[in-house]
């Protein structure tokens, strides 16, 4: 085996289970802190009458047949400082999501020196990234929008790590 995984924590929504791992490359160290999803359907056991050990174990076989692609996925890092504010809202959401009125971006521009600059490289990096169906600009009621699973597209490669991340 080329990779060690470690659950840190998973949730049910709306029957797509989301799991918080890191996975060590044990042949140069490296790490990557990610989140994926699953229909519970996808576990080898169900969901409703298993055991927390069941589904734990199921889903480390589910997270294993991806084989280090998480070591391929954009890093948090790297992106700008607008898209990890929607990114860790979403992931520390309870509804998966983040919604951003005009209103609040007034605010959130205040508080953390946006400007309409930061929109532009958010349009760039939706493209870049293939998030058009993770996030929305300006389309009429809300600034912007992440939906859930904008945070199963990048290996959140920051300090902090999984802190971001848990529930």
């Amino acid at each position: 085996m080329n990779y060690k995984y470690k659950i840190l924590n998973y949730w049910n929504f709306q029957d797509d289970l989301y799991v918080n791992y890191e996975v060590e490359d044990l042949k140069n160290n490296d790490k990557a802190n990610v989140i994926n999803y699953y229909n519970t359907s996808d576990l080898d056991c169900n969901y409703n009458t298993a055991s927390e050990e069941e589904i734990t174990n199921s889903l480390y076989r589910l997270i294993e047949r991806d084989d280090g692609i998480e070591f391929k996925m954009p890093k948090v890092s790297d992106l700008s400082p607008l898209l990890q504010y929607v990114y860790d809202w979403v992931c520390q959401s309870e509804s998966d999501m983040c919604h951003i009125d005009y209103d609040d971006w007034e605010e959130i521009k205040e508080d953390h020196d946006f400007s309409e600059e930061d929109i532009k490289v958010l349009y760039k990096e939706v493209e870049k990234y293939n998030l058009d169906d993770y996030i929305t600009i300006c389309d009429g009621e809300y600034k912007i929008c992440g939906y859930g699973c904008l945070q199963t597209m990048f290996n959140d490669d920051r300090t902090k790590g999984s802190e971001e991340l848990e529930r």
